[in-house]
């Protein structure tokens, strides 16, 4: 099965009623009913992190926010507790992703690179063509769902499965 990354866009009174109740919630805050649809990122999570900022897992913001940034929050969901963004973060994390060119983007990748680096979901070989389809595919995705989230003023939940 292994790691899915998911985006859950929250309204800033339901992030703050979270952050309030993390205790009395046993610490998971992700079966929560939420009034926005989570959007799945499939196995893509990790190399888009890599093609916004070249690093495995760090990163500057507001492109290290878009998948693995924000403040932590409640228990271990699996791989690591949840992480949020609050609703500036996420309109700041939207403005990057839109000005980025997506074909600057697309040049960032480079299948021996991801490889060398051991970009999850790859156990050996990133591919050019495939691989870069896939992850360009989820990316647009991840850019959308942003761009809705900050129009709609909404913060941002963030975690792996």
């Amino acid at each position: 099965m292994g790691m899915i990354g998911y985006l859950q866009q929250v309204s800033t009174e339901q992030l703050n009623s979270l952050i309030a109740r993390v205790d009395e919630l046993g610490g998971v805050i992700i079966h929560e009913p939420f009034d926005e649809e989570v959007l799945d990122i499939d196995k893509a999570w990790h190399g888009i992190h890599y093609l916004l900022n070249g690093n495995s897992f760090g990163g500057e913001e507001p492109y290290m926010n878009v998948i693995l940034g924000g403040t932590p929050i409640g228990a271990d969901e699996g791989y690591g507790p949840a992480r949020f963004l609050t609703a500036e973060q996420v309109k700041e994390v939207s403005n990057a992703l839109l000005q980025l060119d997506s074909v600057k983007l697309e040049l960032r990748y480079n299948a021996a690179e991801l490889s060398a680096e051991s970009i999850y979901p790859s156990s050996s070989e990133w591919n050019e063509e495939e691989d870069k389809e896939y992850l360009l595919s989820y990316y647009s995705e991840v850019v959308d769902y942003y761009r809705l989230a900050a129009s709609k003023g909404n913060g941002m939940l963030l975690y792996l499965l």
